[in-house]
């Protein structure tokens, strides 16, 4: 069905609701089942990207996680919400990506922030390349009641604030994407450490240089020959994409949460 085009810009209810709460999938949830959480848009491929290939490369498969198979070993809840993920033997975990509000069946979850600047311009990127916004009009953007800002605030606070008294139960792993791409063997690193997987210095270095985004964008190019659905650009050509038109709201209404990620 064709978008719907009011005063401008699209309604609201063209766009999914993608950060509904989730739970873990089914009946076979695990002890060992990490989850990759973030608010849309914040980077969360090259992070399962990377994870992908890292398992991949520790447990000695000849195979690797392109744009196309990354969902062979991480299924993406937002669209396969009962599909179980693949399961690494050694380490014994499996990944899920989601998009969901916080949830505490998601024991072991490691959570990627990004910038809002960054964040409210990729969405808009990404809903306009999806027919859910009018190019002609993006400064209401922001109030998008999914997609804008104060979604996301709401989407940080709740895992990061909301229930800070469970620490010791719910494990998060918090993980800036701008750090990520800085310094990708050090983010590795230390998720490596915090969840004891043990893995060497050697696997996470190869895993770095398999998962570059460079890499991502070719194989993104290549998907797209043998798609012709696929007609945008999922994953930026730069990685930055902020917006100096919308930093000065944002720079007001996130001041807590700029503080709490370290960004102010």
């Amino acid at each position: 069905m064709a978008p719907i085009v009011k005063n401008g810009s699209l309604q609201t209810g063209t766009a999914p609701d993608v950060t509904r709460q989730l739970d873990a999938p089914g009946p076979d949830a695990r002890s060992g089942d990490f989850y990759i959480c973030e608010f849309p848009k914040s980077g969360v491929t090259y992070l399962t990207m990377l994870l992908a290939n890292t398992l991949l490369i520790a447990n000695n498969y000849r195979a690797r996680a392109t744009f196309a198979s990354v969902r062979n070993y991480i299924t993406d809840l937002c669209v396969a919400e009962r599909v179980v993920s693949h399961q690494f033997a050694d380490p014994p975990i499996r990944f899920y990506k989601t998009h969901s509000v916080f949830s505490p069946r998601f024991i072991h979850t490691i959570y990627l922030v990004r910038h809002p600047a960054d964040v409210m311009a990729s969405n808009l990127r990404y809903a306009i390349g999806r027919g859910w916004w009018d190019p002609s009009s993006t400064d209401d953007f922001l109030d998008h009641p999914i997609l804008g800002i104060e979604a996301w605030k709401r989407h940080v606070n709740g895992w990061l604030v909301d229930h800070a008294f469970g620490s010791d139960v719910f494990f998060v792993h918090l993980l800036r994407y701008e750090d990520l791409v800085s310094r990708p063997e050090s983010a590795l690193s230390n998720i490596n450490e915090n969840f004891g997987w043990n893995l060497s210095a050697d696997v996470l270095s190869q895993a770095v240089a398999t998962s570059t985004r460079e890499r991502m964008v070719e194989q993104e190019s290549s998907y797209r020959r043998f798609n012709p659905n696929h007609r945008f650009d999922f994953i930026s050509k730069d990685g930055s994409e902020r917006s100096e038109v919308v930093a000065a709201r944002i720079q007001a209404d996130c001041a807590h949460e700029l503080r709490l990620l370290d960004y102010a």
